[in-house]
């Protein structure tokens, strides 16, 4: 039909060269065909035939938006408005534009609520401004603007609508409502790989891996090319820890993308879960490449391992800089004896404001400072996860532990009663984490535990996860997590402990730091730190690992607890 509408309005402008209007929907026209360089031609001519003809103005600014000249399009839209307020088209397309210029995002967003207004009954507007709040991270109000584009559509229009407002739900985390908006999305475009490609990453989200793979090897089959839906495969073959045919699915995308970021990094979480140590390290660094939050010290004065003798400007200093969550700062500090051995002069740790006074405790330290405050002067730099890869070849320190509690700190625990094990509970890890819905467990599944006898259980549950996970009764555990300020005195509450039970978070770390006993109840497919087997860690040696098997629940593993713990108990009786 367009193309019929192309040639009459074609031949109505040869018969009526001077009408401008008719000019300006022969422009629009073609640029729907994809026949830019004809309709910049009769825009230009329209608007020299009727300068006030604001409709001619709008037709213009659309060619140029279409050609990437958006400052010029920006211009010719805001004299068509200008001209005509109430014409709607012009808002929409000037919010487009507008959407991409830097510093113009409430300028953007108020273009598109104006043209929405004009054009109450047409969904365009309202699918043009949630893209621009998707585009700005303003996931809610994204969600909203589908919701009602969606209610105005109709095919084809309708299942991108549903598909965009599934990747704004899966966004925001809201995975269990993506699925079944992007899965109706699918049934209307059965042929979109795009669309399967989403579905697929919102179901891995709700722990359904292969129906994930399923959806990708899907997009595969309908032509998608791109390295982003390889990669994708290999998350989900990842999460059923099927790590060599990841492997072969994270190197296929660098194969199409070898630049691209995300695929190195996703290959080098996954070499180092196998044990391929050397060359996951390696990989590792390319989680890095092209941040927008790197400081420029990072990669301007990047230390390789070399030495850094006292003559340098700065004395020989080396700056560690934290990076990502607690836990991998907790961690990833025990290689700083390694730096003198290599002939650092000092070494001066950048870390999270509540960990600085516990960090003052690790060896090899000569300063810690807060991340987000003023650095002291130093010579190279290095993020604190890539000091493995600096030195690989050398195993880490094995000394346990390697964090202590500073003198005079002290943190009571609340008396239990005379001969019963105190016992550390965590159910529940970082909710923005990536993989905090594997991890984490829901506070009701913890009774097999809670019910062992002759043991006094503490929280060590910090924040709100009533909400998230819920939390065990007053009476069945002691609150004690939110005592502490910092990490300092959690591990003075640690220190009087027997035993602490947990989850993958801050906490474990803390506590192998200090060289004291956790018992660790891991997923199928764990975090790269655990490995995919045994039962004890090559970081800690006071760890003991209980895995959930693929497939299964967390009932298993937290029975086998329940069973070792009643042991633990009854040996500590016996005399």
């Amino acid at each position: 039909m367009d193309v019929e509408d192309e040639r009459f309005l074609t031949r109505l402008a040869e018969r009526m060269p001077g009408d401008a209007e008719v000019l300006a929907r022969l422009a629009v026209m073609r640029v729907r065909l994809g026949a830019l360089d004809g309709a910049k031609a009769v825009a230009e001519r329209a608007v020299e035939l009727a300068p006030g003809l604001a409709e001619a103005h709008a037709a213009l600014g659309l060619v140029l938006s279409k050609t990437r000249q958006f400052p010029e399009a920006r211009a010719s839209l805001e004299r068509a408005v200008k001209l005509n307020p109430g014409l709607g088209m012009a808002w929409m397309h000037l919010g487009e534009v507008l959407s991409v210029l830097p510093d113009q995002a409430q300028a953007a967003v108020d273009a598109l609520r104006r043209a929405s207004g004009l054009m109450p009954r047409d969904p365009r507007p309202l699918n043009a401004l949630a893209g621009a709040l998707m585009g700005y991270q303003r996931y809610d109000d994204a969600i909203g603007a589908y919701r009602a584009a969606t209610a105005l559509a109709s095919e084809p229009n309708l299942a991108d609508m549903l598909n965009n407002m599934g990747v704004a739900l899966e966004r925001l985390e809201r995975r269990d409502e993506a699925v079944p908006v992007i899965r109706a999305a699918s049934l209307i475009r059965p042929d979109s790989a795009a669309i399967q490609d989403n579905l697929g990453n919102a179901l891995l989200g709700t722990a359904r891996a292969e129906e994930a793979e399923a959806c990708h090897r899907r997009a595969l089959a309908l032509g998608a090319k791109g390295a982003e839906t390889w990669s994708n495969l290999g998350n989900a073959l990842h999460r059923q820890g099927r790590l060599d045919e990841a492997d072969a699915a994270y190197r296929r995308a660098i194969q199409i993308n070898p630049e691209g970021p995300k695929f190195h990094t996703n290959l080098a979480l996954n070499l180092l879960l196998s044990g391929r140590m050397e060359e996951g390290w390696r990989e590792y660094e390319w989680r890095w490449r092209g941040h927008p939050n790197l400081p420029p010290y990072l990669s301007d004065r990047v230390w390789t391992g070399e030495a850094l003798p006292p003559d340098l400007p700065a004395g020989g200093t080396l700056l560690l800089q934290a990076e990502q969550g607690y836990g991998d700062t907790l961690q990833f500090v025990r290689y700083v004896p390694m730096l003198k051995e290599r002939g650092v002069s000092r070494v001066v740790l950048a870390c999270q404001p509540e960990l600085i006074r516990l960090m003052e405790t690790a060896p090899g330290l000569d300063e810690v400072v807060g991340e987000t405050g003023p650095l002291p002067p130093f010579d190279k730099a290095l993020t604190l996860l890539s000091l493995p890869g600096v030195l690989a070849g050398h195993a880490a320190p094995a000394g346990i532990p390697y964090l202590s509690v500073p003198k005079g700190v002290r943190m009571a625990l609340p008396v239990a009663p005379a001969g019963t094990l105190k016992v550390g509970l965590a159910w529940a890890g970082r909710p923005t984490h990536g993989d905090d819905w594997n991890r984490s467990i829901p506070a009701g599944m913890l009774d097999p535990i809670l019910d062992v006898s002759g043991v006094s259980f503490y929280s060590l549950q910090r924040g709100a996860v009533a909400p998230r996970l819920g939390r065990p009764p007053a009476e069945r555990l002691v609150e004690a997590a939110d005592l502490c300020a910092d990490f300092c005195d959690t591990a003075a509450m640690l220190s009087g402990l027997d035993l602490i039970i947990s989850v993958d978070t801050a906490v474990v770390h803390l506590a192998g730091a200090l060289g004291k006993p956790v018992w660790l109840l891991l997923p199928s497919v764990p975090d790269f730190r655990w490995r995919m087997e045994g039962d004890t860690s090559e970081w800690y040696p006071a760890f003991r690992l209980f895995r959930r098997k693929p497939q299964g629940g967390w009932d298993a593993p937290i029975a086998r607890v329940a069973q070792s713990l009643r042991a633990l108990v009854a040996q500590s009786a016996s005399p």
